[in-house]
């Protein structure tokens, strides 16, 4: 029997010989993965595969990877709950930072593969990796400095272990970890699977079908198709129809509620404090952008040595966009490219070896159509002002042949009206969507045109500009709204109308009406109430030529990627029947019952006014 290096190394020297064309490097590649994960040398150090005792006894398993020369060294940790030799993030890290002289230590969540115990999202994370990284310290090779690195999942427990302020963790690269935020700046998104109060159905649900058990026996994925799945009622069933095991899915959705639940858990709150140095990292149509933003303001309050990169792109590609020269449907310029694997090592060195420090300002941000990145100190950036977009129309905003429209100044008092059904919701095109099951369902700035074509859209659109309008900062949607039904949503859209008149995406949001006051106090809706309420739309850098024209949408669903909100005023999950709800919005200046201000309902962003 050959070897198992000899034969690597033989399909190495295959691909080495189709290298000219693209199957030989996607070969290479594929040779190189299968090689690690059958414990290989071939592409890199000799690994040391260990069992690390948490705190309580549980043996988490750990791969070791050690660079050559004399030790002692300091080390990167990896933790991460999709396999420390299935995922092949790992071996990029391991490949990126062991020839420079790092140790990379790999480590399998509890519960997960090889490792022992019961895996939840995330009551155990801070304390099993503040129990590695007193190992880690331990070691004959270790200098006692440790880095930490990773996307999604394995950016989150960076963030959950920052928050324990342990010594020796002297830095960190989060990368797409804003699901690491719990009921932090007023937001609750929780592992990034809520948005303004609704379930992020579509994300949610593929990740805990796919990679939600909870024991090393339950790795398996769910089968059947997600998008079919998606459609069944109740969705607090959903998962248990696809795997047969238990997840933490059903304790998510019922118990959104309870504080005391998420605190358990270990997402990120106003109470923690923070102390390691961090170059985060995340995209425009990531779905835990929001979070993103949340974190980075708070870990400055203590940690002021923090950076964050956003790259156009979406969840774990922030360098896609770059090489594609697109995201969604805009096309994005060659200077997207950021050389990040050299910005990683330059931002460790500093912290783990006294190196020089990398130019990087406290914001780094790419300017979508502009094609160029930018800095700033703050977020929004030096020079944006708040502008504010009064909706208006003729009382029929309905669809983009209605006559809503977005005006810089007050108007006469209005209402347009819509109808939600939960049986035929307002489709997901584009934005910050995932795991649906079809292909066809691309992330990022999409064309709108079928969306806006319903009748149970509202839309509204501003004239053509005059000059450039560069958007820089968080976006939201003031609304008086009034329903029939004692509860609903709210997704706003903003978009970029053309010359030619299509209509492209540029950010949205959501708001379960329920929660208006807070997500920790519901209040079901008075039929007849005029209801203030704002809908955060996240944040993006967007530049608007003249010509075009602001338009922002309103409807009742994005469908897959937000659960349907039934309409009834229940417990939403467990709900199996809907009803319509009629959702009026008033425009204009406000006036009589319920208006509470001046201003009526309105788009809010920032401009950067230079």
């Amino acid at each position: 029997m050959i070897r198992l290096g000899l034969a690597a190394l033989l399909l190495l020297a295959l691909g080495l010989a189709l290298f000219a064309t693209g199957m030989g490097e996607r070969l290479v590649g594929k040779v190189r993965l299968w090689a690690w994960r059958n414990g290989s040398t071939a592409f890199g150090q000799a690994v040391e595969s260990l069992a690390i005792p948490a705190r309580d006894g549980t043996r988490l398993a750990t791969d070791v990877y050690l660079p050559e020369g004399e030790g002692p060294h300091p080390a990167i940790l990896i933790r991460l709950p999709y396999g420390k030799r299935q995922y092949p993030e790992v071996l990029d890290w391991v490949r990126l930072f062991t020839p420079r002289g790092y140790a990379v230590v790999a480590q399998d969540m509890r519960g997960r593969y090889a490792s022992e115990g019961t895996f939840a999202p995330y009551p155990h994370e801070r304390e099993d990796a503040v129990a590695t990284l007193d190992w880690i310290v331990a070691q004959d090779w270790s200098d006692g400095k440790v880095g930490t690195v990773g996307c999604s999942a394995l950016g989150e427990t960076q963030v959950l272990l920052a928050a324990e302020r342990h010594p020796a963790h002297r830095a960190m690269i989060p990368l797409g970890a804003g699901g690491a935020a719990g009921a932090l700046a007023g937001r609750a998104s929780y592992f990034g699977a809520f948005e303004g109060g609704i379930p992020a159905l579509a994300s949610g649900f593929g990740w805990f079908s796919r990679v939600g058990g909870k024991t090393p026996d339950r790795m398996a994925g769910a089968t059947g198709d997600p998008a079919v799945a998606l459609r069944t009622l109740p969705v607090v069933d959903m998962v248990a129809r696809a795997r047969p095991d238990p997840t933490d899915w059903e304790d998510f959705l019922r118990r959104f509620e309870d504080r005391a639940y998420w605190k358990a858990a270990g997402y990120v709150d106003d109470s923690d404090r923070f102390a390691t140095p961090g170059l985060m990292v995340d995209t425009w149509y990531d779905p835990s952008l929001g979070g993103t933003f949340a974190l980075a303001r708070a870990m400055r309050k203590t940690a002021p040595d923090q950076h964050l990169i956003l790259a156009p792109g979406t969840h774990c590609n922030h360098s896609g966009a770059a090489r594609s020269g697109a995201v969604g449907d805009l096309p994005v310029g060659k200077d997207a490219f950021l050389p990040f694997g050299s910005l990683f090592l330059q931002f460790m060195d500093h912290w783990l070896k006294d190196g020089p420090a990398p130019d990087l300002p406290p914001y780094l941000y790419y300017m979508l159509v502009e094609d160029r990145w930018r800095e700033a100190g703050t977020w929004p950036p030096e020079g944006a002002e708040p502008r504010e977009f009064l909706l208006a129309s003729g009382g029929d905003a309905r669809s983009a042949a209605g006559n809503g429209k977005l005006l810089p100044a007050a108007a006469a008092p209005g209402a347009d009206s819509f109808v939600s059904d939960p049986d035929d919701p307002v489709p997901s095109v584009g934005g910050a969507i995932c795991c649906t099951g079809n292909p066809e369902d691309r992330a990022g700035p999409l064309y709108q045109d079928r969306v806006e074509a319903r009748q149970d859209v509202l839309v509204y659109t501003s004239a053509p500009l005059e000059r450039d309008l560069r958007i820089a900062g968080p976006l939201s949607a003031r609304l008086r709204v009034e329903i029939d039904t004692p509860d609903a949503d709210i997704v706003a859209r903003l978009s970029d109308v053309g010359p030619d008149g299509r209509s492209r995406m540029i950010q949205e949001g959501a708001l379960r009406l329920r929660y208006r006051a807070g997500f920790d106090h519901p209040r079901p809706m008075t039929p007849g109430e005029i209801a203030g309420v704002t809908v955060d739309m996240g944040h993006i850098a967007y530049l608007l030529r003249p010509g075009h024209r602001l338009r922002l949408t309103l409807a009742g669903s994005s469908f897959p990627r937000l659960e349907r909100n039934l309409n009834t005023g229940g417990m939403n999950a467990e709900g199996t029947e809907g009803r319509p709800a009629r959702i009026t919005v008033h425009t204009g200046t406000a006036t009589g019952r319920g208006s509470g201000t001046d201003s009526g309902s309105a788009l809010t962003l920032f401009v950067l006014t230079e």
